[in-house]
C-alpha cells in the first residue's frame, strides 16, 4: 500500500502535469490569438494599400482628363470672347463649336470615370454593369485585354451578395492583370442552384506568386465566408488560372 509520502508525490506529480498542460494550452491559445491578430492587421494593411492605389488611379484620371479639359475650356472661352470683341463672328463661332466638343468629351470622360467607381455603379446600375465596368477598368488601367461575359437577363439583385461578388471579382481581376497572362475573362452565371462568378487568365503563377496566395486570397476567402460561398482556385501552369466563387441560392 502506498505510503502518505508516495501519495503526496503522486498528487503533486499529477498536479504538475495538469499545470504544464494548462500552461501549454494557454500558450497555444495566445499564439493562435496573436496569429489571428497578425492576419487581421495584414488584411487591414492590404485594404488600406488597395484604397490608396484606387485614390491614386482616380487622381491620375482626373489630372489627365477633366483637369486638362477644363484648362482647354478656359483657353477656348478666351478665344471666343476675343473674337466677339473684334467682331469676327466666324472665328467666334468656330471657337464655340470647339468649346462645345471639348465640353462633351469632358462629360463623357467623367461618366466613364464615375461609372467605374464602387459603390456608385453598384448602387445605380447593379452587379452586371459593375462587372462590365471592371473589365473596362482592367483594359484601361493595366493595358490588358479583358472581357466580361454576363448572364442572360433578368438578374435578381441582392445587395450584400452582389457587393461581395464584385469585390472578390475586382481582387481576382486586378491580380490576374498584374501577375497572369491576358486575356482576363470575368464570367457571371447561374448554374446548379448557385450564382457562379469566375475570373480566368491564360496561365498565371498561382502557385508561385505571393500576391495570388497571400493577403489578397485571404481577403477573398473572408468575403466569401461572410456570404456562405465557396471559393476555389484552379491552376494549370502556362494554360489557365481560375478563381471560382459559388454562392448557393435559396430554392
Amino acid at each position: 500500500m502506498p505510503s502518505s509520502t508516495d501519495r503526496r508525490l503522486t498528487f503533486f506529480g499529477a498536479a504538475g502535469v495538469a499545470t504544464a498542460a494548462a500552461l501549454a494550452l494557454g500558450w497555444v491559445v495566445r499564439a493562435g490569438t496573436r496569429r489571428l491578430a497578425d492576419e487581421r492587421a495584414q488584411l487591414f494593411d492590404h485594404m488600406l494599400h488597395t484604397m490608396d492605389e484606387e485614390r491614386a488611379a482616380l487622381a491620375h484620371h482626373l489630372h489627365d482628363g477633366p483637369q486638362q479639359t477644363l484648362t482647354a475650356v478656359r483657353l477656348m472661352t478666351g478665344a471666343a470672347r476675343d473674337a466677339m470683341r473684334s467682331g469676327d463672328a466666324e472665328r467666334a463661332d468656330e471657337a464655340l463649336t470647339r468649346l462645345d466638343g471639348i465640353a462633351a468629351e469632358a462629360a463623357e470622360e467623367l461618366r466613364r470615370t464615375t461609372s467605374r467607381l464602387h459603390p456608385v455603379v453598384m448602387a445605380q446600375q447593379g452587379l452586371v454593369h459593375a462587372l462590365d465596368s471592371l473589365a473596362e477598368t482592367v483594359r484601361e488601367e493595366y493595358g490588358v485585354a479583358a472581357e466580361f461575359h454576363p448572364p442572360p437577363p433578368p438578374w435578381e439583385p441582392e445587395e450584400e451578395r452582389d457587393s461581395a461578388i464584385y469585390r472578390i471579382a475586382r481582387e481576382a481581376a486586378v491580380n490576374a492583370a498584374r501577375h497572369g497572362r491576358p486575356p482576363v475573362d470575368i464570367r457571371l452565371e447561374r448554374a446548379d442552384g448557385a450564382v457562379v462568378m469566375r475570373v480566368d487568365d491564360a496561365g498565371g503563377r498561382l502557385n508561385r506568386d505571393a500576391a495570388r496566395t497571400g493577403i489578397g486570397l485571404r481577403m477573398m476567402r473572408e468575403r466569401a465566408c461572410r456570404i456562405g460561398a465557396d471559393l476555389e482556385l484552379r491552376s494549370e501552369p502556362e494554360r489557365l488560372t481560375s478563381v471560382v466563387l459559388r454562392v448557393p441560392v435559396a430554392p
